[in-house]
């Protein structure tokens, strides 16, 4: 296994027992049970006892993050480990085996549709080793939740299922009302074999005797149908749980005061969950106010984190000399974190829904911006005219919205808000989609930071950055440059020589994520900067084509649009989601005249690196935990075994078709919506 790991150092309820912690009881001490558990299991051992698995998206890198600061100020010797894949996971846990120091598992924001325990016990796993699952996808896998689990400690920090009537998960274990068994007031056929009745003699009682066997029957059949009935309606939908950084901040919590830096990571963790589309706008202000603005009120002077820094990760698999020099780094970073600016919460408006506008020009970050596209409808003339018009009113003058915002002058700069507040009503704009509550961090007034005009960043800007770095495609492994592709000996393009260039892509985009998410590193946000606004050009650049050639098509359940010829940037899931996000927002939920009402919408992006066809599903922003594109894709993957497919993505409204099979998959999809 040749993924690169990052390893760390700082200073240290065992056995069997609950499968399921549950983080949202007794003030999440489920949490520090997990920590608790991590720091026992590495006493005696002066090896890494904790392998931690990260998923490579924002939240598994932020809570990533947030843990191994917290291991190391706990002198617990950890390896990161980001994966891409469930598969990954399965290779990872064969290599316990050989390494007799590992003791404890931590999976972040993946690992919950994986049956673990089984996987543990086929990859001949040491039976003390323990997996601890924060995963935010849901719905978990019914197997992970076993009571028989020995392995597996799941931590479930899941608001929807507090309400029984949103999430109902089905009986877990084998002593469930639908098994059948002792608890169900119901006996066995062996039981009943030897017992004995005593009314049962003669004809007559022979003959109810056997009425009331096949009664006992019939009740454990129509239990069972009960069960599997209830099970089908659990795996129905997909959602998001509580994000992993935000329930990791919160143990952080527990420990020690916070840092600003731990709460800034858990804001962007969380504002990337929304700005995807994947929690309601409702959610995100709840946990905003009720778990982070508290924190930052209650530890007004707490200070910056001590974590080592921004260093680059090491490359060894094991512990080395750059080890020890993490461990001494903390009072420099400390340092570091004292010359920024405070951590503040924008609210009453909030922070300009512009996307990168302070590192961009106001006319461009508008055209960007899926709330004032789809409001003003930019894509037509009169949408241009109108956006000039408004500008006009709000005395903003072509030299100032046309160029970099650092050069716009200081009196708009300092009334800009008002601005928009005042004159925007006029346009169709309302307060509350043009702001977003949400915190800024102040960056340090250092000379390379002012070469960047960086003097403040917000959490949106933060999650452009981080989400534009973790989905880069290097152009070598564009369509483009097929030519210099690994190929198989008949001259076609080596498949999984090319899907393993890109898993090593997609774990270095990974580490430039991890040192770019404090804003620390003023040539990392300058490439995350660049890279966010391709992002964003691409997305409505695409979108433009997308509705000028009337590609969009739908039927009573769902739209969905199939793109022939993407830019390579589409070849990552992360950027098709902005896409899909993007085309919800201005032809649906903000244009005045939307086409038709909201849906569900897929899309289905050509690989033609892979020969596949990407597919991306997601859903309108008033409920995206009704994603129902998980199960309609089990579903035709059940009905036609023949399929080749990969299926392998943590977020399951994800799925990537063989080109040659995908006609036959998409009439299925087809047949099963009408």
């Amino acid at each position: 296994f040749s993924s690169r790991v990052r390893l760390g150092r700082g200073a240290g309820c065992a056995g069997g027992g609950m499968v399921v912690l549950d983080a949202r009881a007794n003030e999440g001490r489920a949490l520090l049970q997990m920590l608790d558990e991590l720091r026992r299991s590495s006493q005696g051992s002066a090896g890494i006892t904790v392998s931690v698995l990260a998923a490579a998206d924002h939240d598994g890198l932020c809570a990533s993050r947030i843990l191994t600061t917290l291991l190391q100020r706990s002198g617990v010797k950890y390896a990161v480990c980001p994966v891409t894949g469930n598969a990954e996971i399965t290779v990872h846990l064969r290599q316990l085996c050989e390494d007799s120091e590992v003791r404890s598992v931590v999976l972040l924001n993946c690992g919950a549709a994986v049956d673990l325990e089984k996987q543990l016990r086929e990859c001949g796993a040491p039976p003390e080793v323990r997996c601890f699952v924060v995963d935010a996808h849901r719905p978990l896998l019914l197997a992970n939740l076993e009571p028989r689990n020995r392995q597996v400690v799941v931590i479930d920090d899941d608001p929807l299922a507090d309400d029984d009537a949103c999430v109902v998960r089905p009986p877990i274990g084998e002593d469930d009302e639908d098994t059948g068994g002792a608890a169900s007031g119901g006996d066995s056929e062996d039981d009943k074999e030897n017992h004995w009745e005593p009314d049962s003699r003669g004809p007559k009682g022979g003959m109810e005797g056997r009425e009331r066997k096949r009664s006992r029957a019939l009740e454990r059949q129509e239990r069972l149908e009960r069960k599997r009935q209830r099970i089908h309606e659990y795996y129905q939908l997909s959602y998001f749980a509580t994000p992993v950084a935000v329930s990791l901040f919160k143990m952080a919590k527990q420990v020690s005061a916070p840092s600003q830096d731990l709460l800034w990571i858990a804001a962007v963790s969380l504002t990337a969950y929304y700005d995807l589309g994947l929690v309601a706008k409702v959610e995100y202000e709840r946990v905003v106010w009720e778990e982070l603005k508290e924190a930052l009120d209650r530890h007004d002077d707490f200070g910056s984190l001590d974590d080592g820094g921004s260093s680059a990760p090491d490359r060894a698999s094991q512990p080395s000399e750059a080890e020890g020099e993490l461990s001494q780094r903390p009072a420099l970073s400390t340092l570091q974190g004292r010359r920024h600016g405070r951590l503040r919460f924008e609210s009453d408006p909030g922070v300009l829904a512009l996307t990168l506008y302070k590192h961009w020009t106001l006319e461009e970050s508008m055209m960007h911006s899926s709330y004032f596209y789809g409001t003003l409808e930019l894509h037509r003339d009169k949408g241009q005219r109108a956006m000039k018009n408004f500008f006009a009113t709000a005395g903003v003058s072509p030299a100032d919205f046309r160029q970099l915002y650092s050069g716009v002058s200081l009196p708009v700069r300092r009334s800009l808000q008002e601005k928009f507040r005042e004159h925007g009503r006029t346009y169709g704009l309302v307060d509350s989609r043009m702001f977003l509550e949400q915190f800024v961090r102040d960056l340090a007034p250092g000379e390379e930071q002012n070469s960047l005009f960086l003097h403040d960043l917000s959490c949106t800007d933060a999650v452009h950055i981080i989400t534009a770095l973790l989905s880069s495609v290097p152009p070598s492994l564009s369509s483009a440059h097929v030519e210099s592709l690994p190929q198989t000996s008949d001259g076609r393009i080596d498949t999984v020589a090319v899907h393993e260039r890109e898993r090593e892509a997609m774990v270095e985009n990974f580490w430039r994520a991890f040192d770019a998410v404090l804003c620390k590193d003023p040539a990392t946000l300058r490439e995350g900067i660049a890279e966010a606004i391709d992002v964003a050009k691409a997305v409505q650049s695409l979108a433009r084509v997308i509705k000028d050639s009337k590609a969009m098509h739908g039927n009573k359940l769902f739209r969905w649009c199939k793109i022939e010829q993407p830019s390579h940037i589409f070849r990552h899931h992360i950027a098709v989601r902005r896409l899909a996000v993007w085309l919800l927002h201005v032809l649906f939920a903000y244009r005045p005249k939307g086409e038709g009402p909201e849906k569900p919408l897929l899309v289905i992006v050509r690989d033609h690196v892979r020969d596949t066809y990407l597919c991306v599903g997601s859903t309108p922003t008033t409920r995206p935990e009704l994603d129902e594109f998980g199960n309609r894709f089990r579903s035709a993957l059940r009905t036609d075994g023949s399929l080749k497919f990969r299926y392998d993505f943590f977020d399951k409204s994800c799925i990537e078709i063989a080109a040659d099979d995908f006609d036959r998959f998409w009439e299925i999809m087809i047949d099963s919506a009408a």
